[in-house]
């Protein structure tokens, strides 16, 4: 026969039934925020051999909290050797002219690859060349594409890493898009030009096209 707790003993046994109730409903409380995605930034998109860049991996959580972890992440290049090393704080050493594609990994989760162009950049393209459009269209987007040599010749989409200016004030460019034309009026002299400038780490290079305005 199974006896029952004394009058006594009750006070205890809910408090025991209580807490483990709490920690059947907490149990989530207490554990690590899991990671779900890895995004790889570099402050420029290309390196000089013999020259060094900074990658950054962040890292997004399934609780939707965000944290540097370049230091704790297995950095890959691609090809392997060769073209560039990465140390494990991130660091990018350029080896040899060409081209790298680098990943973070962290347990199972992997960046997007980021590719790292070794060699000096010598020209931009700017298209589309010698637009034309219409103030009513309202925008354009521009592209600006990198040209690099030291041996061999490689190039890169690098809309996002240069600055883009207008020669008036009938353009500005989006903050949040890089390359993205806003029309703002109708220049008195056509045609404007769009210029895409690279950082001062890169040589400031610059690349142009023309742009006309029809009412």
């Amino acid at each position: 026969m199974i006896s029952l707790p004394t009058r006594k003993a009750w006070p205890a046994l809910l408090a025991l039934v209580a807490l483990i109730l709490i920690g059947a409903g907490c149990k989530d409380f207490f554990t690590d925020p899991k990671l779900t995605s890895i995004v790889v930034t570099s402050a420029q998109p290309s390196v000089a051999v013999a020259g060094t860049v900074q990658l950054q991996a962040v890292g997004t959580y399934d609780d939707n909290s965000q944290k540097d972890i370049t230091g704790s992440v297995t950095w890959t290049p691609t090809p392997a050797a060769g073209t560039v090393t990465v140390s494990a704080g991130g660091l990018v050493t350029g080896v040899a002219v060409g081209s790298a594609t680098i990943t973070a990994k962290s347990g199972i989760v992997v960046s997007p690859p980021i590719t790292i162009v070794v060699g000096t950049l010598t020209s931009i393209t700017v298209t589309p060349a010698n637009a034309s459009v219409s103030a009513a269209t309202g925008s354009e987007q521009f592209t600006a594409t990198g040209h690099f040599s030291g041996g061999t010749t490689t190039t890169l989409d690098i809309t996002s890493s240069v600055t883009w200016t207008a020669s008036t004030t009938d353009v500005n460019f989006s903050s949040s898009t890089a390359g993205l034309a806003t029309i703002v009026s109708v220049p008195t002299l056509n045609p404007i030009t769009i210029t895409a400038t690279s950082n001062a780490a890169t040589g400031s290079v610059p690349g142009a096209t023309n742009l006309t305005i029809t009412p």
